[in-house]
């Protein structure tokens, strides 16, 4: 399912028009006649219903809407927020068959002060073309539907989004938002995601085969397209990849444990843990399925060094890995950050950096020069990020898809930015995730993460398509956690026990 800027949603319209044929006019009685037949539905006969419609195609959409529920025996009042002079001749065409049909039409200075008197009120009044924050007299509109207590529903995009960031200062706050031919970036992001409500698409009839003629980069995961490693009957361990993690560190050795054990769970063939000494005993008590291998770390009361004598035989065990896990609860010394320095020198094959290795990288900048057209993928939550950005975690809140394009073009790397809305970036575009609750608010849970995704590396899935699905599959996880306990009672031992439970 693709996921469109303003700008891919603009281009398609007018190659609709222009190059297939369908005109503009239809494609907006089609949203009207798709977004009235949800609200029908939604409703019960003979609701009133209050629809506030700007002069743009929004409100165009709004005024078809409005048609169709008259002719279906409910009571429509529209409130316009535009000037007919400004309304693109499609949409003054519905404004004046709305006027024929004896709808009722207010001017704004006419707005009711009371809006309890309506079943549900339609959100018509700005399109994905909004940009800026709403102010004034429209600010106060909004503010209104807000605070009365009703259902609303938004057309295209909630009135106050940015469709391209996902900002709102100032939004309509939507039950349900009915967007055109394909979700919109700032549904998905920020205050865009809290103010959209249940986003549903609405089949205005772009032919499928026009989404391919141009480039978009953004897409969701759904459970039609993750992918999974395939699994053989005939198969052995080393089929499913000899998957290598250096975690853990005095204190911290839960993190280890965690990522270890999540790897496992999602198939992982053979598991080394590389640790630093002193922590044998925990690890091998606690992982009974995971061989374990102590970093070549000296220890005395001054100092710890990394024995250069043994480093290099060090370097030779982790070759024999498939994949590479650097960072749940390693710690931040400097020690750690020369040899995650070394091994990402000589390392050729695919690398997951989460935890502290990313925040070793944000100190040690340098280092991600290394990495440069490597099979890397870096982790981070969006702090994280932000450190590796050198830039204020509110930066990375108002635009995230430009910080992460400019990354992973800068670095030739791979990302798999984590928040309520998790997005994988690479340099052909963007797979936004959504699933998951709060459940998954717990320290932790980048543990498990980090290691179902190198899980999945090892058992052969491409970068990209590792990050996605495990993303995927633990948020899906979490949902099904959520059925028989609270979110707030899930734990990330309790994804890792379920995991293709479901």
């Amino acid at each position: 399912m693709f996921v469109l800027s303003r700008e891919d949603m603009y281009a398609i319209d007018k190659f609709t028009i222009e190059k297939v044929g369908i005109p503009g006019k239809k494609l907006m009685e089609n949203a009207g006649k798709g977004c009235s037949e949800f609200i029908n539905d939604l409703i019960t006969p003979e609701s009133k219903i209050a629809l506030f419609c700007g002069s743009g195609n929004n409100g165009g959409d709004g005024f078809v809407i409005a048609r169709y529920l008259q002719n279906w025996q409910h009571s429509p009042e529209i409130f316009l927020m535009g000037n007919p002079d400004k309304m693109s001749q499609e949409t003054l065409s519905n404004y004046h068959k709305c006027e024929e049909l004896c709808i009722p039409i207010y001017k704004i200075e006419e707005k009711p002060n009371d809006l309890s008197g309506f079943d549900l009120i339609v959100d018509a009044i700005f399109g994905v073309g909004l940009k800026g924050e709403i102010k004034g007299w429209q600010a106060d509109v909004i503010n209104k539907i807000n605070s009365s207590c009703r259902m609303v529903v938004a057309i295209d995009i909630a009135s106050g989004i940015d469709a391209n960031t996902g900002q709102a200062e100032i939004a309509v706050d939507a039950d349900f938002t009915l967007t055109m031919a394909a979700m919109k970036y700032g549904q998905l992001l920020g205050k865009g995601r809290e103010k959209s409500g249940e986003v549903l698409v609405i089949n205005i009839a772009v032919p499928d085969d026009v989404f391919l003629k141009f480039p978009l980069k953004g897409k969701l995961a759904t459970c039609d397209n993750v992918v999974f490693p395939y699994r053989s009957k005939f198969s052995h361990k080393g089929n499913y990849g000899r998957i290598g993690i250096i975690a853990g560190s005095p204190g911290f050795t839960g993190a280890a444990i965690l990522a270890s054990k999540a790897a496992l769970r999602a198939g992982a063939g053979m598991i080394t843990l590389f640790h630093p000494l002193g922590l044998e005993t925990i690890f091998e008590n606690q992982l009974l399925e995971v061989m374990t291998y102590t970093l070549p770390l000296i220890m005395d009361e001054k100092s710890s060094l990394f024995d250069a004598d043994v480093i290099e035989e060090f370097i030779i065990k982790l070759n024999s890995m498939d994949v590479l896990l650097i960072g749940p609860g390693i710690g931040r010394s400097e020690e750690m950050a020369d040899l995650i320095k070394q091994i990402t020198v000589s390392w050729n094959k695919p690398m997951i950096l989460d935890a502290d290795a990313l925040n070793i990288l944000a100190d040690n900048i340098n280092i991600l020069d290394n990495i440069s057209d490597k099979q890397v993928l870096l982790t981070p939550h969006i702090g994280e990020f932000a450190r590796l950005c050198d830039v204020k975690t509110e930066d990375i809140i108002k635009d995230p898809l430009q910080y992460l394009q400019d990354f992973t073009a800068k670095y030739k790397c791979n990302v798999l930015l984590k928040s309520a809305t998790s997005i994988y970036c690479d340099e052909t575009g963007f797979v936004f995730d959504i699933t998951g609750n709060d459940g998954l608010s717990t320290g932790g849970s980048g543990d498990v993460l980090a290691g179902i995704i190198t899980s999945f590396v090892g058992q052969q899935l491409s970068m990209k398509d590792a990050a996605v699905s495990a993303s995927y599959l633990m948020g899906e996880t979490a949902e099904k956690l959520a059925e028989i306990r609270k979110p707030a009672s899930i734990i990330p031992s309790d994804i890792i026990e379920n995991i293709f439970k479901y």
